[in-house]
């Protein structure tokens, strides 16, 4: 047995065992690749999104370059939205055996090896949804009180100091696969930017603001950062459905 079909088994039984059941899902692969590989790993990959059983889902699917990633050992990131656990087990089963699966996995044998998996869902997000955000500022925390990081976000992207925020800011909570390379994970605030200038342009201004200021002092009280990475998408997939749909 291959290790693509032994990630995939140890996915779909833990999602058999979730109660999580109207949910929209997100299904994070974390990969390290070797060296001088990354083309050969994206080929696989852009050939089994472009596989009959690959477009014969509900999910947009994202390859991801990870550019700066603390002691994790991940190089790529695989991220699957969906908009229901049902419909992810639905396509597993479609997956599990297929000659698709089978030809990605003999593909990749030598030259990935995976690092993590996760499950999230999301608990709200600001800003503009959009697809056209490919660079991403991914803050992994331990939560004392989810509640305050909840209605700390709520009211600083609520701020008149944000009001023109440029990008989009997601808050997501772990349920499976929260012991990250840092330690404990129990959320995640992912925020999206057209591109690394832009973030660097207005958080030169953000950090000047009395809302921020705030902010940090709710932050320091409610949870610790367990990592920071940079990420980028190398393309997405859209399989009947976007991030905006995920939305």
């Amino acid at each position: 047995m291959n290790i693509l079909v032994k990630v995939l088994m140890a996915t779909t039984l833990m999602l058999m065992s979730s109660t999580l059941l109207a949910t929209q899902p997100v299904l994070v692969w974390e990969w390290q690749v070797a060296p001088g590989k990354a083309g050969d790993f994206a080929a696989a990959f852009d050939d089994l999104q472009q596989s009959k059983i690959g477009q014969d889902r509900t999910a947009q699917v994202q390859l991801q370059s990870v550019t700066f990633n603390g002691t994790s050992p991940a190089t790529h990131r695989v991220v699957a939205l969906y908009p229901s656990l049902v419909e992810l087990e639905k396509w597993n089963s479609k997956l599990m055996g297929s000659q698709a699966q089978q030809a990605f996995g003999s593909a990749i044998a030598e030259i990935a090896t995976p690092v993590s998996q996760t499950i999230s869902v999301p608990m709200q997000n600001w800003g503009e949804v959009s697809s056209d955000d490919v660079y991403w500022d991914l803050i992994s925390i331990n939560a004392s009180d989810p509640a305050s990081v909840l209605s700390g976000m709520n009211e600083l992207m609520g701020s008149k100091d944000l009001s023109e925020f440029p990008g989009q800011v997601w808050l997501v909570q772990l349920f499976r696969g929260h012991a990250g390379s840092g330690g404990t994970m129990t959320h995640q605030i992912a925020i999206g930017w057209e591109s690394m200038s832009e973030m660097e342009a207005f958080n030169d201004e953000m950090y000047q603001t009395k809302a921020w200021q705030k902010w940090i002092g709710i932050a320091s009280q409610s949870f610790t950062i367990v990592n920071r990475e940079s990420i980028s998408w190398l393309k997405a997939y859209e399989h009947n459905y976007s991030l905006e749909d995920f939305d």
